[in-house]
């Protein structure tokens, strides 16, 4: 028996859909994590990191599925790999407009990630320089009237204050 492009589209329906809705969901925790990160609720932030995570590892298997899929046929890997497959399996392209739609997403997805890891940056960033001071470290530089760096202030343990 061999395997026959109606069983492979039905597989890669299944797999498109259930990449939809996980993307859909990630786009969903994205948001709140960008929501909670403009905040200090550690216990909100690393549960909101977790489910992400969770996420990302059903996407990463589901990859691996369509990944197998094209190996398994001989389609190549990649991007490309998987649209030939596409294109053999499904040639009303109806798959195609949804590994489209499903791209668009990730890339939203992305670019939302993104966003947050500069703002958790930024703010790990601002806990570094205040703990640098805290400690005695070198303090920011100050500027006079005129653009010249001062260099005047000491620095002092605030623990031993």
């Amino acid at each position: 028996m061999s395997i026959q492009p109606a069983d492979i589209r039905q597989h890669l329906e299944r797999v498109l859909r259930d990449e939809a809705q996980l993307l859909v969901e990630l786009e969903q925790l994205l948001q709140r994590e960008a929501d909670i990160v403009r905040g200090d609720d550690a216990t909100a932030i690393e549960s909101v990191g977790g489910a992400r995570h969770r996420c990302i590892d059903q996407l990463t298997r589901l990859d691996q599925e369509r990944t197998a899929a094209c190996r398994m046929l001989s389609f190549g890997t990649g991007r490309e790999g998987f649209e030939r497959l596409l294109a053999w399996c499904d040639p009303g392209r109806s798959l195609h407009l949804r590994w489209q739609d499903n791209l668009r997403l990730a890339r939203r997805c992305k670019e939302m990630n993104d966003r947050n890891g500069a703002v958790v940056s930024l703010k790990l960033g601002q806990v570094q320089r205040l703990l640098t001071t805290l400690r005695g470290g070198a303090a920011a530089p100050v500027y006079g009237r005129q653009g010249a760096r001062f260099d005047g202030f000491a620095t002092r343990d605030l623990g031993q204050a």
